[in-house]
Parts: structure tokens; sequence; C-alpha cells
């Protein structure tokens, strides 16, 4: 069992949803234990919300955005089997959220352009688990009706 960790980047935030991280699981199953997000671009001139949420998706398709390799925690591990992504840009979100096995809003948070937001599994019990089925996966995305800077963060995750 290895800990991996992968950035969450979006470089423009827009008033429908983008995907500002994806986790897309390969050869092992893998369960998020902590995603940690917020702003760190320019703030809207008026006092605005960010609208954050975390959903199940089935890609078919390719997606168009940048390839993560996710960070091991103890450098003695193996190198993640889970594929990650950030900053998509090819379409408005990942393909298929809703599809089998897909589905909207695991975790959907609220949060104010100035803040930041950590989500932690209290138990292995309470980890979002990613099947070892090829397509299967999990998108961070990310809306604002004012700001339209930067999105960051980690997530956080283990692969058995």
């Amino acid at each position: 069992m290895a800990n991996y960790e992968v950035p969450i980047l979006l470089a423009a935030v827009g008033t429908g949803y983008k995907t500002a991280c994806g986790l897309q699981a390969n050869a092992r199953r893998a369960m998020v234990y902590e995603v940690e997000f917020g702003q760190n671009g320019a703030l809207a001139s008026s006092d605005c919300q960010m609208q954050w949420d975390l959903s199940r998706f089935v890609n078919t398709n390719s997606v168009t955005a940048t390839a993560t390799v996710a960070q091991l925690l103890d450098l003695a591990d193996v190198a993640a089997s889970t594929l990650a992504f950030t900053n998509v840009t090819g379409a408005v979100d990942v393909p298929n959220l809703t599809g089998a096995g897909g589905g909207l809003f695991l975790k959907n948070w609220g949060i104010n352009q100035r803040g930041s937001y950590r989500w932690r599994a209290l138990d292995d019990g309470d980890n979002i688990i990613i099947a070892s089925t090829a397509s299967q996966g999990i998108a961070i995305r990310v809306l604002s009706s004012g700001y339209t800077s930067t999105a960051v963060g980690n997530l956080s995750f283990i692969e058995r």
C-alpha cells in the first residue's frame, strides 16, 4: 500500500464547471483520503463564491488536459499506476459524469474566493474508492460567477 499526492490546478475558473484534477484507476484500486483546495490568483473586485465538486466519472473518450505524475510520499514505494491529470482545457468537463459507474456530487463545497478548504476521510472506511476498472475515476471541478483566476490544491490517495 503506497500513498501519493497530485496537484489540483485550473488556470481559468469560469461560470460552468471545469475540471481542475482527475484520477483514473488503472491496474490497482485507488482510495482518496484527503482533498485540499483554494484559490491563488487575482481576486474578483466584488466578494464572490466558489463552488467545488468531487464526482465520479466514466471516461471513454480522451481528455485534453495536463498529464500529472503522482508524487510518492514514501520514496521506497513504487510509482502510481493511477492516471492523474489537471487543468482540463479541451472540454468544459470530463466526459460522461453520469454514465454507468459515474455519479455527480459525491462531495460538494461552497467557499469564499478568499478561503480554502480541507476534506479528510476520518478513517479507511470513509475513503472515496476508485475501482481498478478501466475508465473509472473521480474529478474535482470548480465554478464561480465572479472569480476567473487560478484554482489550486492537493489530492492525496492510496493504491492497493
